[in-house]
């Protein structure tokens, strides 16, 4: 006996597997475990200590039971990995073979420490059986995976590196090793056996297992027991490597992306909010350091799938930014890079933004000291921070719950509110905004004028004239005062809501912007000032709940100003006219049979989930909808968002502008109409349907004015 050696036999009466049968020193194992063990949790304290290094405040320490149950749903059951079919089931196989495998090394591990006893019987058979299968299970998902990222090569992955390769080509040993082992201590027990009924059950406990042994059968027992033992400790030797890596590989993701599960984001869709604006004294982030701990979290946690590069329209469109490559993994670079010298400038109580930084920290060895790149010029860049529309397809695809937007935003309030570093037009639209409050420049005074220049002005209750009840306040916004062609939607919508017998004021000149365009622009004290009047005037007419015209300002007044204490029932006009239609108070006259597309906007769809109730309308108008590949939550932005209205979109030589690339995808079943639900919208397709030369057979309309139209 060798440290407990024990000879392998051929078969026994009850089934079940001894552990470490015919594996000389097997016990060594079980200690040298703890060097893996080790180094890991080694690599995971330097990862928390570099998250701990996070100045912004991020508190995600609530909805604990939530919290609990997002992270079991999507951890375990790969619930936005499998979103993606072929990769993310390969995956879902590859971390349940994997985890599988675990278990029952766990279990080995028990039996040794503390006497766990052995499985047998049909216990043993069940589970060794479940156990195989999904190690074959992983085996094939690595080489799908395998084949997808070198094979297929699709544009989303178009940053492997060398290391994704050893990473898939240790996973892959690792569970091939695991096999052979198997095949060949089944093909040594039947040379061992006496009746081949005695190792019979193992066919059904370890079918694959099986399958190999049969690879064996010509090998002497000598042989087959030799290397047995050598690829035992072969395969032990480098699943504790894999282990070790884990913290300093890509391999961490596993363990980040559980973190980002429990501490995702459980709130609904808004920009983070400054709190005691006129006290602060620094805005946004100019520095990887001054982001909370949960966005230094998502940048380990990032795998690169590519998902949101692939969702992304700016990318998809030839601009500076992609939220995977020039976002996610260039903050990651640099963070790695920058870390250590923060760690020590904190051990020796240093600021690293004092200006002798540079002459306290030992020169890099790198050619680019990371203690003096800009994060906003140098890093990221501004033309990535400012190509974004905010359309949040990236955070919806993403399967690791990455926010990209708020880090957006926060680098746009650093270059709007600190550095005054800003596009021409967005400062105008900020002076149209603080004298008009409005975007487009037009004086205040006349925000009511479109009542009575669509005819609508004795369906309007205008409340600092006529000052009846009301039950809904109709916050009209931006768009429907001052956008000729909007106001065309407002008279539509307003018509609806009186021949519905709908009860609602309107504020006039009482109502400025939502804010919306100001906040995701990066100017919060302005956002900040215009959500302030706005309340006020609703606090002073006693407003209980909002009806909404454009996406941005509902997602502004539902999802942002509780944040200022502003709590409303809010809708968007679309979630009322369904239900009015549902109820019967909306009856229309005449189906209008037309053939049409339908765009999501970013802010009701992503942002919000909307979708079914503006497809309900346009059903009930007797619209014959096609529904394109781009819709729903996979909808493409039409390029307004983030308030990019307001900023010019230069098109990239061989690309479109993202409008008109919106366009071509609504325009390809040749529709009769193309019908959206938002004014920025309407603007980018109209003049994207334009552009295409496709006025005289393509109208672009609104869902109000659609319903109107059968309602005449």
């Amino acid at each position: 006996m060798i440290f407990g050696f024990e000879p392998l036999e051929g078969g026994y009466e009850v089934p079940m597997r001894v552990v470490g049968a015919n594996v000389p020193g097997e016990m060594l194992i079980y200690l040298i475990m703890f060097i893996p063990i080790g180094l890991f949790l080694y690599g995971f304290w330097k990862r928390l200590e570099v998250w701990l290094l996070a100045k912004g405040e991020i508190h995600r320490n609530d909805k604990i039971g939530t919290r609990l149950v997002s992270w079991l749903w999507y951890s375990f059951a790969q619930a936005k990995v499998i979103r993606k079919p072929l990769a993310g089931w390969m995956h879902f196989f590859l971390f349940w073979g994997f985890a599988l495998l675990f278990m029952a090394a766990g279990a080995d591990a028990a039996h040794f420490w503390i006497g766990w006893p052995h499985l047998e019987g049909n216990i043993y058979i069940g589970m060794s059986w479940i156990v195989d299968v999904f190690g074959m299970l992983a085996l094939i998902g690595i080489v799908v995976l395998a084949f997808i990222r070198y094979i297929q090569k699709p544009d989303r992955l178009n940053d492997t590196n060398s290391a994704d390769g050893w990473m898939i080509l240790l996973i892959f040993v690792i569970l091939l090793t695991g096999y052979f082992i198997e095949g060949l201590r089944i093909a040594a027990q039947i040379d061992l056996a006496t009746t081949i009924e005695a190792i019979a059950y193992e066919q059904a406990a370890s079918p694959f297992g099986w399958m190999f042994a049969t690879m064996f059968a010509g090998v002497s027992l000598d042989n087959a027991l030799m290397w047995h033992r050598i690829l035992w400790w072969f395969h032990m030797a480098i699943a504790f490597t894999w282990i070790a890596l884990i913290p300093f590989t890509k391999l961490w993701h596993i363990f980040a992306s559980m973190l980002n599960y429990a501490f995702r984001d459980l709130e609904p869709s808004a920009c983070r909010m400054v709190e005691n604006i006129e006290e602060a004294t620094t805005f946004g982030v100019e520095n990887i350091e001054e982001f909370g701990w949960k966005d230094l979290l998502d940048l380990d946690a990032c795998i690169r799938c590519g998902r949101c590069q692939e969702n992304c329209p700016a990318y998809n469109t030839g601009k500076h930014l992609n939220p995977k490559v020039t976002l996610i993994q260039a903050m990651k670079q640099h963070l790695d890079a920058k870390a250590p010298y923060l760690l020590e400038m904190k051990a020796a109580g240093i600021d690293p933004n004092a200006e002798e930084v540079a002459m306290t920290v030992e020169e890099a060895a790198e050619e680019v000291n990371p203690m003096e790149q800009s994060l906003l010029y140098d890093v990221v860049t501004a033309d990535v921070i400012w190509d974004c529309t905010n359309c949040r397809a990236c955070m919806e695809h993403c399967p690791m719950f990455i926010e990209h937007i708020p880090k957006i935003v926060e680098m746009r309030r650093n270059l709007v509110m600190w550095q005054g570093d800003m596009p021409g037009e967005a400062q105008a639209a900020f002076t149209n905004m603080e004298r008009n409050y409005n975007p487009w420049g037009v004086g205040w005074a006349s925000r009511a004028a479109w009542l009575e220049e669509r005819g609508v002005r004795e369906m309007v209750n205008l409340l600092p004239e006529d000052g009846k009840e009301f039950e809904y306040l109709l916050y009209a916004g931006c768009a429907v005062s001052f956008d000729d062609r909007y106001k065309k939607v407002g008279e539509s919508l307003v018509k609806l809501l009186n021949q519905a017998g709908v009860s609602f004021g309107y504020l006039g000149t009482e109502e400025f912007c939502c804010g919306d365009s100001a906040r995701r622009l990066g100017n919060e004290y302005l956002y900040q000032t215009l959500v302030s009047q706005n309340l006020e005037s609703f606090n002073n007419y006693g407003v209980k709940k909002i009806i909404v015209v454009c996406p941005h300002g509902y997602n502004a007044l539902k999802n942002e100003y509780p944040q200022m204490g502003g709590n409303f029932e809010v809708y968007h006009y679309t979630e009322i006219l369904a239900k009015l239609v549902a109820e019967g108070k909306l009856k229309p006259k005449k189906g209008l049979g037309a053939k049409i597309t339908y765009h999501d906007s970013c802010f009701l769809g992503r942002h919000n989930g909307v979708y079914d109730q503006p497809r309900a309308i346009l059903k009930d108008a007797g619209c014959n909808l096609v529904e394109i590949e781009k819709g729903k939550n996979f909808g493409f932005c039409c390029g307004a968002g983030g308030g990019r209205m307001w900023l010019e979109e230069h098109a990239v030589e061989g690309y479109k502008r993202i409008n008109d690339t919106r366009t071509d995808q609504l325009l390809v079943p040749e529709p009769e109409m193309i019908v959206t639900n938002c004014p920025f919208c309407l603007t980018m397709i109209s003049d994207g349907v334009k552009g295409a030369e496709k006025e005289e057979q393509t109208k672009v309309f609104d869902v109000a004015e659609v319903l109107w139209k059968t309602m005449e």
